[in-house]
């Protein structure tokens, strides 16, 4: 098995990763359309992966 895999899937990491994943797609969704032009699909991809983010937060909220 790979080294640490057994981290990634604790169900505390997974819960975090839950909310960090969407979260780091949306973002990286809106620097792509500051730098690009914003478009329609930039923007339902933008709004599809924030709602997902936030969605799963107060999962990670309870971690803390």
């Amino acid at each position: 098995m790979i080294p640490g895999l057994d981290d990634l899937l604790a169900p505390d990491m997974q819960k975090i990763l839950l909310f960090l994943l969407p979260a780091l797609a949306a973002l990286s969704a809106l620097v792509m359309n500051m730098s690009r032009g914003f478009s329609t699909a930039g923007n339902v991809v933008m709004v599809l992966f924030t709602a997902i983010a936030i969605y799963f937060a107060p999962g990670m909220m309870e971690v803390f």
